[in-house]
């Protein structure tokens, strides 16, 4: 038989009841155990799976119909250089001044297809003077669609340059301003 043992705490008596190692404690009602509610956790980790598979296979879709490829057309790197001339016997890193001041490191560079349309956007990396005293900076714009017999290029705010579809695709494309 249990015996009943007295503990005080506070200003009331209370009692406990010590139990032998050889009866057994029943589980409260309603008590959870420490893993939570028996499945949820690998619910929950099979619905993140399928969500995450699911937004991946949309984004994929998404991409490959906006890429084109269904008329057969594919891309290019747009390669070349913008060059401010007369800039003076300098040496070292440019860029522009005055009404050239928005041809600098990073300014946008956009192309335009036949029908006009922009069809890609790149920039303009750091400017550097060459041997005859230029300031130039490299272009690089990114898949560039080569569907288009010719396109238009801008740096900037300037004016639109009208090129060949070889033209663009040579790596020799030189935009000149003064």
């Amino acid at each position: 038989m249990p015996e009943e043992t007295r503990v005080e705490s506070g200003e009331g008596a209370v009692r406990e009841s010590e139990v032998s190692e050889e009866s057994e404690v029943p589980e409260e009602s309603g008590a959870r155990s420490k893993r939570g509610v028996p499945g949820f956790r690998g619910a929950l980790v099979v619905a993140a799976v399928i969500g995450l598979a699911a937004g991946a296979g949309a984004v994929a879709l998404a991409w490959g119909l906006s890429r084109s490829e269904g008329n057969g057309a594919g891309t290019f790197t747009l390669v070349g250089q913008a060059r401010i001339t007369a800039q003076g016997g300098e040496v070292g890193t440019c860029s522009g001044s005055g009404p050239l001041s928005d041809i600098d490191k990073g300014a946008l560079v956009t192309v335009y297809d036949s029908e006009g349309l922009v069809v890609a956007t790149g920039s303009i990396g750091s400017g550097a003077y060459n041997d005859s005293a230029a300031c130039e900076f490299p272009i690089l714009v990114r898949e560039v669609p080569d569907d288009s017999a010719s396109y238009a290029v801008r740096v900037g705010w300037h004016a639109r340059k009208e090129i060949t579809n070889m033209e663009a695709r040579s790596g020799e494309l030189v935009l000149t301003f003064s």
